[in-house]
């Protein structure tokens, strides 16, 4: 899910069709105010788009991507987080209070409260857990 945000750190592309090597090899051979005309940022992809993508598109500014946790949460995640909740390593850990993850979970289910962040952090706690018992035994 942020396979964008932690090659960026690393100064990677990893993103296919940027991954061409003739592609590659002329854009390192592109000079640079070519690659910045004007200060505009990605200027030859745009250039490229202009006239096949409609302009407030190719103009606008980043957005990253945020995945629907809300929905999935009370859909496809919902039986996972009640299994993660209930599970004995979640209580014997003392990180989490049981009782409020379900009353969290209830609440959201139920549409009172958007609390997706919070149960997405608690089923990551919960895998944590599941992946340190198991390299544990």
């Amino acid at each position: 899910m942020k396979v964008d945000r932690a090659s960026m750190a690393h100064s990677l592309e990893v993103r296919a069709p940027f991954l061409d090597k003739d592609f590659v090899t002329w854009g390192v051979n592109l000079p640079a105010d070519e690659k910045l005309a004007g200060g505009e940022k990605k200027a030859v992809l745009k250039a490229a788009l202009k006239g096949r993508m409609p302009e407030d598109v190719l103009y606008r500014p980043k957005q990253g991507f945020v995945p629907p946790l809300a929905d999935w949460c009370r859909g496809p995640l919902k039986g996972r987080l009640r299994q993660a909740i209930d599970d004995p390593l979640l209580k014997t850990s003392g990180f989490i209070n049981v009782q409020t993850a379900q009353q969290l979970l209830s609440n959201h289910v139920a549409g009172k409260r958007d609390n997706s962040r919070v149960l997405w952090l608690i089923l990551m706690f919960h895998g944590f857990l599941r992946h340190d018992a198991a390299l544990a035994s």
